[in-house]
């Protein structure tokens, strides 16, 4: 709990420096790429095209930090897409900083009522997205499909998405805890897919955690050049929830054995990949 600690203080300290450096990049880019804001939240730049999934800010989560600037620092902001209503993908308070840019909102049926309730967005830019109906907004094609993120008793209903842009296909899961491959669409040939480690309920602290294996084989069987790995130091975890670098050095070493042509990485808060 000590470690923890100091990694939430120290993660807020650096936070704002990483916040504006992140926004500057995102606003000046000509590349195809994403910028982690948090865990697992993404501001990309495809095809010239400036959007979000589940935009989120660390102070948001843990709290002890002045926020951002939303809407001056996301008035490029075209597009935000939201998958589900956990507290870590649901930043409310950034929603209503940005209310009155001219964004796009794509909202599943299974968040309306809850944003709504909190945030009186206009209704002729929600887009509702229904599953393989593909949305397109300039050069960005979206396709919706449902997650995977109930387990048991456990999760709730989510949205993932499939992106093309500039002749390439990634896959933004989302939040996945039933590793059962069937129940997903056929994507075919796919540039990369952006994975969100979880490896069992309270099994962080695990040697060899129950759902290692289910993960790595799960991952294994998409037609992929590449796999990216988030949903690390998600600091409002407690230690037996939160995933870090050497869970991901785990799964990578067994994705490996299983398909070793695949290239596999991870990207952390406030870094970035390209697309």
């Amino acid at each position: 709990m000590e470690e923890l600690a100091y990694q939430r203080k120290k993660a807020k300290e650096e936070y704002p420096k990483l916040w504006d450096r992140m926004i500057s990049e995102w606003k000046s880019s000509q590349k195809d790429r994403f910028w982690l804001t948090y865990s697992a939240n993404y501001l990309l730049h495809t095809a010239g095209v400036k959007w979000a999934i589940d935009p989120y800010s660390l102070f948001t989560r843990v709290g002890g930090g002045e926020q951002p600037a939303f809407s001056d620092d996301l008035n490029t902001l075209q597009l935000v897409v939201l998958t589900h209503s956990h507290s870590d993908h649901l930043d409310l308070n950034l929603i209503a900083a940005i209310q009155d840019l001219p964004i796009y909102w794509v909202i599943p049926e299974l968040l309306l009522a809850k944003v709504n309730a909190a945030i009186d967005l206009p209704s002729e830019r929600i887009i509702v997205p229904q599953p393989g109906n593909t949305l397109r907004i300039d050069n960005l094609m979206l396709t919706p499909f449902d997650g995977l993120h109930i387990h048991g008793e456990h999760g709730v209903p989510a949205m993932g998405y499939l992106a093309e842009f500039s002749h390439k296909r990634w896959l933004f899961p989302g939040d996945t805890r039933d590793y059962d491959f069937s129940k997903l669409p056929d994507f075919g040939e796919m540039d990369g897919i952006v994975g969100h480690l979880w490896l069992g309920k309270a099994e962080a602290l695990e040697q060899w955690p129950s759902k290692l294996d289910d993960f790595c084989q799960f991952f294994s069987q998409f037609s992929t050049k590449q796999l990216v790995i988030t949903h690390l130091r998600e600091y409002g975890r407690e230690t037996n929830e939160l995933w870090d670098l050497h869970h991901f050095q785990l799964v990578r070493t067994h994705i490996l054995a299983i398909k070793p042509e695949i290239k596999i990485s991870a990207v952390l808060m406030g870094e970035s990949i390209d697309l």
